[in-house]
């Protein structure tokens, strides 16, 4: 027993001393080792673990995943939608401050391009054809439903109540009278030369019923004409014509018609010629009483009018004559009575007009000026007008001028986020675009990129990223767990050393 005892005592004295020397042999050795090399072990494993993990055949796998497009896709999208939402500085901004180029002469000559653009697309028929008359037509739809007040301010209406009078008032002022009379004459002859005589102009059927009704009315007029000469004011305009025409026949006739002249100014002759002008409206009424007179005076008067209206416009008005046409509109523009009769009807029509914006559309009122509301022609007419317009001389300048201003404003403004005016689903497109590019440039180039660039090493770091302390640890745990056997190792060894020890001293003493 006590033998055993001794053996197992010297076992377990070499089994501590083969275990602890193995284990101070490990930390002498391998971590004075592990000090000086950790980095050259950091990069062996780095090597190790990119070589397995990441190899060609690995990557085009991996990129091929679903997960890697998505993730890619997002990344892109998250890039492109902030850029998109932020507000870019001005065009002249980025050009001076970023390119150093000056944008004066770009300006001029993208204006003088916009210019020449825009005059060729305006001198085409196409444009009055497809553009303005759609758009004239897209503008009618929309507002012919709509009442004209509602497009009129109060103060525009009480500019058209008031417009008679001042319309009036333009039209027969001095100083566009005299442009006026030209005006009216102008017209008055290319009318008369067109028909020649009033008969020309009514025709026989209208010839025929004035006669008739002027013929009707012989009664009245024979009863206005007494009225009328009964009159004090044409009491005296008869008798002082009355008057010289006497005393102008008696001079005519030598020195004893003089002299009769003369009495005939006296107060005596005054009274007979006052008496027999008096007596002028009683014997007019009288001559016409019967029926048998007043018939050949209603023949009388429609043989007058036929032959009246029958004749040419020179024989009444002398309007071939240079300047009486003039003077006879000068005259009846001067008449007050005419300012009444047109301050009067443009009054009516005025009010007629308001009356109209006020209670019906526009709609109505075409369908006032056109037969059944029917504005095709005149949509024609006016987009005809408004492209002649446009083709007008003077519109290119203006065209150039305008062109230049918009371009200068567009640069010197900023830009607003392309957010803005970018279609909803540019941003998405984009990104699906970026990623399948990517996707597909790094699958079909990825010897290339392994050839000329750092991808590996890249890649390499990505996977482990180097640290002192933590690869000191990582390899410290590492070697605890495969190096613990060692040191077990050891001790069986010392163990064994031990109880070996103890036979050979225990044959030696017998």
């Amino acid at each position: 027993m006590h033998t055993a005892l001794e053996f197992l005592l010297q076992g377990a004295v070499g089994f501590a001393i083969g275990a602890g020397t193995n284990d101070l042999a490990i930390r002498w050795v391998f971590w004075a080792l592990l000090s000086k090399k950790k980095h050259e072990i950091a990069e062996a494993v780095q090597k190790v673990v990119s070589s397995e993990l990441m190899s060609p055949d690995k990557i085009v796998a991996r990129l091929s995943a679903p997960e890697v497009a998505a993730s890619l896709r997002q990344a892109a999208h998250d890039t492109l939608e902030q850029a998109a939402n932020r507000p870019w500085p001005s065009l002249q901004t980025l050009a001076l401050d970023y390119a150093g180029l000056p944008l004066a002469a770009l300006q001029t000559q993208l204006a003088g391009l916009a210019a020449n653009v825009l005059s060729d697309r305006i001198a085409a028929p196409a444009f009055r054809d497809e553009v303005l008359r759609p758009f004239l037509e897209e503008r009618w739809q929309a507002l012919s439903g709509v009442c004209p007040a509602e497009l009129l301010p109060a103060a525009t209406r009480d500019l058209l109540a008031a417009l008679p009078d001042r319309l009036a008032e333009t039209l027969l002022a001095p100083a566009q009278r005299e442009r006026l009379c030209t005006a009216l004459a102008d017209g008055l002859r290319a009318w008369m030369a067109e028909y020649p005589s009033p008969a020309s102009f009514l025709g026989p059927a209208t010839l025929h019923e004035l006669a008739a009704l002027a013929g009707s009315r012989t009664p009245l007029l024979v009863d206005e004409l007494a009225g009328l000469l009964a009159l004090p004011p044409a009491q005296d305009t008869l008798r002082v014509a009355l008057r010289d025409a006497v005393q102008t026949r008696l001079a005519s006739q030598g020195p004893l018609g003089s002299l009769l002249s003369g009495l005939s100014g006296t107060a005596v002759v005054d009274h007979q010629l006052g008496r027999f002008c008096e007596s002028i409206p009683d014997s007019l009424r009288a001559r016409y009483a019967s029926a048998d007179d007043r018939a050949r005076m209603r023949g009388l008067v429609e043989t007058a009018l036929r032959k009246l209206l029958a004749r040419s416009w020179n024989d009444l008005l002398d309007a071939r004559t240079p300047g009486v046409m003039e003077r006879h509109v000068h005259a009846l523009l001067g008449a007050e009575a005419l300012r009444d009769i047109v301050r009067q009807g443009l009054a009516r029509v005025t009010s007629s007009v308001i009356e109209t914006l006020q209670r019906g559309t526009l709609a109505d009122a075409a369908g006032m000026l056109t037969a059944g509301g029917d504005v095709t022609a005149h949509l024609d007419w006016l987009a005809h007008t408004l492209h002649a317009a446009l083709l007008a001389a003077d519109i290119r300048p203006q065209l150039e001028t305008q062109a230049f201003e918009a371009v200068r404003r567009v640069c010197a403004s900023p830009v607003r986020p392309p957010i803005d005016f970018l279609p909803e689903d540019t941003i998405p497109r984009l990104a699906d675009l970026i990623a399948q590019q990517a996707l597909a440039f790094a699958r079909d180039h990825v010897a290339e990129l392994v050839e000329h660039t750092r991808i590996w090493d890249i890649i390499s770091e990505s996977i482990i990223v180097y640290d002192d302390k933590k690869m000191e640890a990582i390899a410290r745990s590492v070697a605890n767990r495969e190096l613990r056997w060692v040191t077990i190792l050891g001790g069986v060894i010392g163990l064994a050393v031990g109880i070996a020890q103890g036979v050979l001293l225990l044959i030696l003493n017998r």
